[in-house]
Formats: C-alpha cells, structure tokens, sequence
C-alpha cells in the first residue's frame, strides 16, 4: 500500500513538470521546442534570402565596364560575385550556384527589414533598395535593368 502510494505520488509529479514544460512554442523559431507547453519567450528567428540575375544583367554589366558586384545589408558585406557569371532559372536556398546567399538571425521578431546596396568595384551603387527578410523562409530577388 505505501509503494503505491509513492508511486502515484511520483507519477503525479512527473506529469505536473511535464505538463508545464516551458520553452519556445512557435514552430518558425530556431529554438522551437516540442515538448514545451508553455512559451517562455525565448523565441528567435532565422531567415535567408538569395539574390540572383539572368544574362541579360550580365551582358549589361559587362558592357559598362562593371566586373563584380559587391551585396552590402545595412553596409555590412555579405557577399561578392564576378558580373560574368549568371543564372538561367531561379535559384533556391540549397542551389545558390552563381548567386549570391545572406541568412540573417532576426532576434526575437519574424520579419525584418535591411537596406540592400549592390555596388561595383568602383564603389558605385547599382542597386539600393530596402527588403524583409521573414524567419523560418527563404526568398529569392532577381536584380534586374
């Protein structure tokens, strides 16, 4: 008799922890806990976004003397690419070949926004334009004429 009673004693504890397990609760965030009943605010998100261009940008570029371009969000550098180098069809977040890929931790907000500013080697500011990234996805911006 005393045995079960413990156990049952020990039992009800165990679900009560259990049952109010907390942690992030939001599916989109990358600390997403499962088993947690109960959100602690702990919640932060992650997103990406690629940036890709077809021959025609290329040919352009080229023709105007521009041999690389340099992917700047909010100044900071993110990536470079040679103008000579394009894409025939969109790319995506796994097959960012010719493209150029930022993945940017968001902190406890889903969406975002930067300042994009594509600039040559001189310097000179091709494209300047402002963006949000969304947690938990990946987006794709073809720079165009």
């Amino acid at each position: 008799m005393n045995n079960l009673l413990v156990m049952c004693v020990l039992t009800f504890t165990l679900l009560l922890i259990n049952c109010s397990k907390k942690g992030c609760t939001d599916p989109d965030s990358i600390h997403y806990d499962e088993r947690a009943r109960k959100d602690d605010g702990n919640c932060e998100y992650e997103g990406a976004i690629v940036f890709w261009y077809g021959k025609e940008v290329s040919e352009f570029l080229l023709h105007n003397n521009v041999d690389s371009l340099y992917f700047l969000m909010n100044e900071e550098l993110i990536g470079s690419i040679n103008t000579s180098t394009y894409r025939t069809s969109a790319p995506n977040c796994d097959d960012f070949f010719n493209a150029v890929k930022a993945t940017k931790r968001l902190g406890e907000v889903k969406t975002l926004g930067f300042d994009l500013s594509v600039q040559s080697e001189d310097s000179i500011v091709i494209w300047n334009t402002s963006l949000d990234i969304n947690g938990n996805s990946c987006s794709t911006l073809e720079l165009g004429l």
